[in-house]
């Protein structure tokens, strides 16, 4: 019951206090974890099983087989999304019978990589399981792609608000590159100031990158030095300052980092 209702927690709790477990109550279980996209951890029941020498049936082989297709149909979602046929990586997705996070992680970051920030979105919106925090890279990826400022806002502040998810430093990160992509220099660094949690390489790099396209030289040199403070032998930095000195037509200013 506590399956077929999507609680896959409290089915194994009610599991482990089982007095007796036969053959037919793992069936129950990897079955159950299987239409829940639980790949992995239907896989590890029938690990379980076999360690307590219980003979699997046809039952148990059958839902173990769905589990290992999720997989492979995870795999090749990933691989088709990464070479640019997204085409054929939702083809696969759509005819999975079962999709689990990471079925949805990769169909999300396949859009966003390659352009496709709606239907990345689209992909979810749909999703039937709570998203975890990778998810939650992908979208606010394809949130700025798409310079969709708003939108990316609100599922930033809807992981910890909606999901109870911590945003981490690579979400900061995406959320500073979403606000400089559009525009917004000044407030992505505002947004830097006001973290909850130590910036890193990631945070200030993606000011970085946005301020150099901008031509933003003064906030630049500024980041520089944190970068430097954080990573001293840096040279992808120094190449990027350089292009950027000589964009502005600054080729004699010297950068003096302490």
């Amino acid at each position: 019951m506590y399956m077929k209702c999507g609680d896959a927690d409290s089915a194994r709790q009610l599991f482990d206090k089982l007095p007796v477990k036969n053959v037919v109550s793992w069936n129950s279980a990897i079955s159950g974890l299987v239409q829940q996209g639980q790949f992995k951890e239907a896989l590890d029941f029938f690990h379980d099983m076999q360690r307590i020498g219980l003979k699997p049936e046809s039952v148990t082989l059958v839902a173990v087989l769905n589990a290992c297709n999720g997989f492979i149909g995870n795999a090749l979602v990933d691989i088709y999304a990464k070479c640019g046929n997204v085409e054929q990586a939702l083809g696969v997705f759509q005819g999975m019978k079962c999709r689990d996070v990471f079925s949805y992680t990769a169909m999300i970051f396949g859009f966003a990589i390659n352009g496709e920030s709606k239907r990345a979105l689209d992909i979810f919106a749909d999703m039937p399981t709570k998203p975890d925090e990778v998810i939650f890279v992908g979208v606010l990826s394809a949130c700025s792609h798409a310079g969709m400022v708003d939108v990316g806002r609100k599922h930033f502040e809807d992981m910890s608000g909606v999901y109870n998810l911590e945003p981490r430093k690579e979400h900061y990160g995406c959320m500073v590159y979403l606000l400089g992509r559009a525009g917004l220099i000044s407030e992505a660094d505002e947004f830097i100031a006001y973290m909850p949690i130590e910036p890193d390489l990631f945070v200030w790099g993606a000011l970085l990158g946005v301020c150099s396209v901008r031509g933003k030289v003064e906030l630049v040199e500024s980041v520089m030095k944190k970068l430097v403070a954080i990573e001293p032998v840096r040279d992808g930095a120094y190449v990027l300052m350089s292009n950027i000195y000589s964009s502005a037509n600054r080729w004699k200013v010297e950068l003096k980092l302490s």
